[in-house]
């Protein structure tokens, strides 16, 4: 394989790729979205966090027994919503998402400080520059948007083509994100740590029947794209490979 190409993958591999021919998530950005979300302090967002319960002395405690109780039953729990997916039927998200990839592209740390719930995960410019520095575009952006089970949240796919230097057919891909509403009433990605509760649920959605057609959609026009042009299989096929060495090393590293 060519040398640029070599060096496009170590320096985008990862960090650009959404759930498309990889799978991966959108947590790796969140912004490091997994271009990702990065993943998972919701009580920024709003949401409910899981809180530790104090440890209880029974010693301390007064006991009564009352002979032939009759046991309250346990109330089963409600089901959380599940809500269809919709697309680019949010303009205002739609035009987040535009936002942040033109901003990523150009480097913009500023304009990413204010779409990022906490601007402090926001990545520098030196780290934007490495990741960056040989996609020329990101292009097709549309937001598939599912509304999540607390006012004001949505868990968002967005599907969006790469353009990199050297390669003439554009990479479809898709970025998972989570997305609130702040106390200002302005919509962010979120880029926290989510609680239990919230990240199941997050992660849940992957299975839902609509998302997995979005998937497969993604994974379709990608095969097209490198059928059509040889040096993007390439590009994939050594991605694949390297992701798959460095999950390896890791296990390897982990296991010492």
């Amino acid at each position: 394989m060519k040398l640029k190409y070599k060096k496009i993958i170590l320096l985008t591999t990862m960090s650009t790729m959404g759930i498309g021919i990889l799978t991966i998530s959108a947590s790796n950005d969140r912004t490091q979205a997994q271009e990702n979300l990065s993943a998972k302090s919701v009580q920024e967002a709003g949401l409910l966090a899981v809180s530790s319960e104090a440890d209880i002395n029974i010693d301390d405690m007064e006991i009564t027994v009352t002979a032939a109780l009759t046991a309250t039953p346990i109330p089963s729990p409600t089901p959380m919503p599940v809500y269809d997916i919709e697309k680019d039927n949010y303009p205002k998200i739609t035009k987040l998402f535009k936002d942040f990839y033109i901003a990523k592209n150009d480097r913009d740390v500023d304009t990413i400080k204010k779409i990022l719930s906490d601007p402090t995960k926001v990545e520098s410019q030196d780290e934007l520059q490495k990741k960056t520095q040989y996609i020329e575009e990101y292009s097709n952006i549309t937001a598939y948007t599912k509304k999540g089970f607390e006012e004001g949240t949505y868990i968002v796919y967005v599907y969006h083509e790469i353009k990199f230097t050297g390669i003439n057919t554009p990479a479809p891909g898709l970025s998972k994100f989570y997305v609130i509403t702040d106390e200002n009433n302005k919509l962010k990605i979120f880029s926290g740590e989510m609680d239990e509760t919230t990240q199941a649920y997050y992660d849940d959605r992957n299975k839902d029947e609509d998302v997995v057609a979005l998937i497969e959609m993604t994974n379709t026009k990608s095969k097209k794209a490198m059928n059509k042009d040889e040096d993007l299989k390439n590009f994939w096929k050594n991605i694949k490979e390297l992701a798959s060495s460095n999950a390896t090393q890791a296990e390897g590293d982990s296991a010492e």
